[in-house]
C-alpha cells in the first residue's frame, strides 16, 4: 500500500519544480549554411568564458533553431560545430536573467581536402554499419550527465527492466562489453558499474543484433559494446555505491571500484557486498486425467522464504611492454550463501473434486555456491595501420553445494496422520572446471577492406554428485531412485574467417566459423552414458546501405547455436514436496537458430525491424508429468528440445523529444511464435500472436534534479506447452545530483501496482497445471553513489577472455 501512496508524490517532486521556476534565462537562436539555408543537426555548445566548462548543449532542429534554457547568470561563448563547416565561435554573451535571441548564425565552409572534414565531422546520434548500430554517446544531449546505464536504456531495442536485467529486443542474455572486453560482472553487480560510469567517459555504445563469426556462435541475445573515450587518463578515479531497498523484506548492501592508471599500468579493483531476503509464493492447481476422465486433483499453496549473501570482488591489471605490446590479468571470485525455508500445504482432491486427503512438507535447505575465474591476456599491435593479435588464456572453476531437509506429513480429512513421516536428506556437490585459450588477428587492406582470423579451444568438466537419504526410520537409507552421479566432459574447437568492407554509400560484413563439439556424459548409477562428436559451419552476412540523411537500410543472415547450460543438464532434483521437483536433463541436445533481419532507421531517431527465426530443436522449459511411470502423480520442471519453432517479429524503438525537459524512448515488439514438438506424449502444434511495449519517459528538472516513469506490458504468450497471461508494470524514481555531480541520490519505486509476477496454464495429454508465483518484484530502492578521483581516468575495462560462453552456462547452472 505504501508505494501505492508513493506514486502521488513521485508525480508531485516530478512536476512541482517545472511549477516553481521562476523567469528562467534561455538562449535562442537559428544556424544556417553559406547558401542562408537551415543546418540540421548542428551540434549546439555553451560553455562559461572563464574555465570552458560545458553548461548546456543542443542540437539545432530541421529549421535550424536551437534554444538554451534555464541558463543561470554568468557570462558565456557560444560554439557551434557542423560537418563540413569551419568551427563558430561567439563573443561574450551576458545572462542577466532575461531572454536572449541572438542573430542568425551564419557558418563558413570549411577549406581543405576531403579527408580534414571527415576527421572533423559531428557524427550522428544513430549510425547504421553493416552488422550493428551505433549510438554517439557524446553527441547526444539528452544523455548529458547520465550513467551509462540510463544510456543504455535509452538506446535503440534495448530494456532494462525494474531489476536492471538488460534484454535486447525482447531477448534476455546480453553480453556487455567495455572496449571489446567481456565484462567480469553480471546482474547486480553489471548494473552497479554501469550505474558508476558516467556517460562523459563514453563515446559511443556499439548494439549487435546479430553478432558477427568472430564471435562465439552461441547465444541469441545479441552483444552490447561500450567504447570509452581514448585520452591520457592517468590517475586515480573510482566510485562507491550503497543501496537499501524494502519489499515485504528488506534488502541492502554496497560496494567500491578504483582504478588507477600512469603511462605503462593500469590496475582496477572492486568489491561489491548484498544481503537480499526474499520470499516466493507459488499457487498451484494440478488436475490429473485418464484417457480424457478426470481423476484427482493437487490444490497447492508453496511459500518459499529466502535469504541471500553474496561477495563479489575483481581485481584487473594491463602493462604496456612497449608501446605496441601490453600484456594483462584478471581475476575474480564470487561466493553466495543461499538459505531457504519453505512450507507446503497440499489439498487432495477425488474425482468428485471433494477433498480427499492432505500432506505438507517443510523445506529447510542451505546454499553454497563459490566461483573463481582468471584470465591472462596479451595485445600485439604490429604497426599504425591496425594490424593487431590478441591472445586470451582463461581458467574457471565454479562449485555449488546444497543440503536439503524435508519433512512431510499425510493427514487425512479427520486431522489424523495416516502415513508415517517422510523424512528427506539431501547432499548435493557439484564442480565445474572451464580452461579456454583464443588468438585472433586483424589485417586492414586497402580500400577500406579488413580481414579477422582467428582459433578457440575450451575444454570443460563437471562432476555432480547428487545423494538423497531416507531418514523416515531414523537412519539414513540411501534412495538409489532419487540419487544420481553425473559426470560431463565437453572439448570445443573453433575457427573463424571475418571481413568487412565500407563504400560510400554501402557497407558489408561476410564472416564464416567452423566449430567442433565433442562432448561425453555418462550417470554412473543408472549406467546411462552418451558420446557426441560433430562439427558445424556457421555463416554470417550483413549488408548495409545509407539511402540518404534521413533513411539506412540493413539486412542481416546467420545462423547461431544455443547450447543447453550445465545446470540444463545436470541430474540434480531440487525437491519442492513429494509431489514436485526441478531436475536437468543428461541427454539435451542444443538448439540452432537460423535468423533474417531486415532494419529501416529514420531520421537517427526511429529504428523499425523486422525479424524471422527458425529454431531446430529449441530448448524450452516444461511443467510435465514424471516419464518415470513408477512415480505417479508427480510432476518434473526441466527443460526438454522439441522439434521446431518459427519466429516472426515485428520490433521498433523510438525516440522523441516532446519538450526540451522531456523525452521518450518506447520500444515495442509484435511476434508470432509457433511450436511443434512431442514431449510427455502430448502433441504440440500452435502459436499465438503477442505484442509487448516498453516505454520509459525522462524528464530534466532544475538544480540537477532528474525524473523517470516506466511503463512495461506484456500480452497473452505461448512458450511450449505454457501460456503465460498478460503481466504489466509501472516504476517511477526521482534522481539528484550533489556535489559537482560527483554524488548521485536516486529513489525508485518498481512495480507500484504490483502486476509483473507470472500467471501460467501448462496443458499435457491428461494433465494440466495453473500457477500464479507472487514475488517481490514491487521494492522502494534507495541507492547513493560517489564518484572520486580525476573522472578522465578510464572506468574499469576488464577483459572476460575467451571463454565467456563456458563461463555463462557455468554461472547459469550452479543455483
Amino acid at each position: 500500500m505504501f508505494c501505492n501512496r508513493l506514486l502521488p508524490i513521485i508525480a508531485i517532486l516530478m512536476i512541482c519544480p517545472l511549477w516553481l521556476m521562476a523567469k528562467p534565462s534561455d538562449v535562442k537562436g537559428k544556424v544556417t549554411g553559406s547558401d542562408d539555408k537551415p543546418l540540421v543537426a548542428a551540434n549546439i555548445v555553451l560553455l562559461k568564458t572563464d574555465n570552458k566548462t560545458l553548461v548546456k548543449a543542443d542540437m539545432s532542429a530541421e529549421d535550424g533553431s536551437f534554444m538554451l534554457d534555464n541558463i543561470p547568470d554568468g557570462a558565456y561563448i557560444l560554439k557551434i560545430t557542423a560537418a563540413g563547416y569551419e568551427t563558430y565561435s561567439s563573443d561574450t554573451i551576458q545572462v542577466v536573467g532575461e531572454h536572449i535571441a541572438l542573430p542568425v548564425i551564419k557558418m563558413k565552409p570549411k577549406a581543405g581536402t576531403l579527408k580534414e572534414v571527415t576527421v572533423r565531422t559531428q557524427k550522428p546520434l544513430i549510425e547504421i554499419k553493416a552488422d550493428k548500430l551505433v549510438v554517439n554517446v557524446e553527441n547526444s544531449i539528452v544523455n548529458a550527465g547520465s550513467s551509462v546505464l540510463d544510456v543504455i536504456a535509452r538506446s535503440p531495442g534495448v530494456r532494462v527492466d525494474q531489476n536492471d536485467n538488460i534484454s535486447l529486443k525482447g531477448k534476455a542474455g546480453v553480453n556487455v562489453m567495455i572496449d571489446g572486453r567481456r565484462t567480469v560482472m553480471s546482474g547486480a553487480d553489471l548494473a552497479n558499474m554501469l550505474k558508476s560510469m558516467p556517460s562523459s567517459a563514453v563515446e559511443q555504445i556499439e548494439i549487435i543484433t546479430n553478432p558477427s563469426s568472430r564471435y562465439d556462435a552461441a547465444g541469441t541475445a545479441g552483444i552490447i559494446n561500450i567504447k570509452t573515450k581514448k585520452d591520457k587518463r592517468f590517475g586515480v578515479n573510482g566510485s562507491a555505491t550503497g543501496f537499501y531497498a524494502q519489499g515485504v523484506y528488506p534488502k541492502y548492501g554496497g560496494g567500491f571500484n578504483v582504478n588507477y592508471r600512469n603511462k605503462k599500468f593500469n590496475l582496477n579493483a572492486s568489491y561489491n557486498y548484498a544481503h537480499r531476503r526474499a520470499f516466493n509464493h507459488l499457487i498451484l492447481y494440478r488436475s490429473f486425467y485418464e484417457k480424457g476422465v478426470f481423476k484427482n486433483a493437487f490444490d497447492q499453496d508453496n511459500m518459499g522464504k529466502f535469504a541471500v549473501s553474496s561477495h563479489n570482488s575483481a581485481v584487473g591489471m594491463d602493462y604496456a611492454i612497449s608501446k605496441k605490446t601490453s600484456i594483462g590479468l584478471n581475476m575474480s571470485a564470487d561466493i553466495t550463501g543461499f538459505e531457504t525455508e519453505g512450507n507446503n500445504y497440499s489439498k487432495i482432491l477425488n474425482e468428485n473434486r471433494a477433498t480427499q486427503s492432505y500432506f505438507t512438507t517443510v523445506n529447510r535447505s542451505t546454499n553454497s555456491n563459490q566461483n573463481y575465474a582468471a584470465n591472462l591476456n596479451l595485445r600485439h599491435k604490429f604497426d599504425s595501420t591496425g594490424k593487431e593479435l590478441s591472445i586470451d588464456a582463461d581458467y574457471g572453476t565454479f562449485t555449488a553445494g546444497r543440503d536439503q531437509n524435508f519433512t512431510t506429513r499425510y493427514i487425512n480429512t479427520d486431522g489424523q496422520d495416516y502415513l508415517p513421516q517422510y523424512l528427506l536428506l539431501g547432499d548435493l556437490n557439484g564442480t565445474t572446471t572451464i580452461r579456454s585459450i583464443k588468438a585472433d588477428y586483424v589485417h586492414p587492406l586497402q580500400n577500406n577492406l579488413r580481414l579477422e582470423v582467428g582459433a578457440k579451444w575450451s575444454y570443460v568438466t563437471q562432476d555432480n554428485n547428487v545423494q538423497f537419504f531416507d531418514r523416515s526410520n531414523g537412519g539414513n537409507i540411501f534412495d538409489t531412485t532419487k540419487s544420481n552421479h553425473f559426470i560431463y566432459n565437453e572439448i570445443i574447437n573453433a575457427v573463424y574467417l571475418n571481413s568487412t568492407k565500407d563504400w560510400e554509400k554501402w557497407s558489408t560484413q561476410v564472416g564464416l566459423r567452423l566449430e567442433q563439439t565433442l562432448a561425453t556424459g555418462e550417470q554412473k548409477i543408472y549406467a546411462q552414458s552418451f558420446d557426441r562428436n560433430y562439427a558445424q559451419l556457421f555463416p554470417s552476412i550483413a549488408v548495409q546501405r545509407h539511402v540518404n540523411d534521413k533513411h539506412d537500410i540493413g539486412l542481416t543472415l546467420s545462423r547461431r547455436i544455443t547450447r543447453p547450460n550445465y545446470e540444463q543438464l545436470n541430474p540434480f532434483k531440487y525437491y519442492l514436496d513429494p509431489s514436485t521437483y526441478r531436475t536437468g536433463y543428461p541427454f539435451l541436445m542444443p538448439e540452432l537458430i537460423y535468423v533474417a533481419e531486415v532494419s529501416h532507421t529514420y531520421k537517427q531517431r526511429f529504428v523499425t525491424s523486422f525479424n524471422y527465426s527458425i529454431l531446430d530443436q529449441p530448448i524450452t522449459e516444461v511443467i510435465q508429468p514424471s516419464d518415470d511411470t513408477t512415480q505417479k502423480r508427480v510432476t518434473v520442471q526441466m527443460h526438454k528440445n522439441l522439434s521446431k519453432q518459427y519466429f516472426t517479429a515485428l520490433s521498433g524503438s523510438y525516440q522523441f523529444q516532446f519538450f526540451k525537459w522531456w523525452t521518450n524512448v518506447t520500444n515495442t515488439n509484435i511476434y508470432y511464435s509457433k511450436f511443434q514438438g512431442n514431449i510427455a506424449n502430448s502433441q504440440l502444434n500452435r502459436g499465438q500472436l503477442t505484442f509487448d511495449v516498453y516505454s520509459t519517459n525522462s524528464f530534466l528538472l532544475p538544480k540537477n534534479w532528474s525524473g523517470e516513469l516506466t511503463f512495461f506490458y506484456q500480452s497473452e504468450q505461448i512458450h511450449g506447452y505454457m501460456l503465460i497471461h498478460p503481466l504489466w508494470s509501472l516504476s517511477a524514481g526521482v534522481q539528484k545530483h550533489l556535489f559537482d555531480k560527483r554524488l548521485t541520490m536516486r529513489l525508485n519505486c518498481s512495480d507500484i501496482f504490483w502486476r509483473s509476477f507470472p500467471r501460467a496454464t501448462s496443458t499435457y495429454t491428461d494433465y494440466n497445471e495453473r500457477f500464479t508465483a507472487r514475488r517481490e518484484t514491487r521494492q522502494l530502492n534507495l541507492t547513493v553513489t560517489y564518484r572520486f578521483g580525476k573522472r578522465t581516468v578510464a572506468p574499469v575495462q576488464r577483459r572476460r577472455g575467451g571463454a565467456e560462453d563456458e563461463k555463462r552456462r557455468a554461472a547459469t547452472g550452479n543455483a
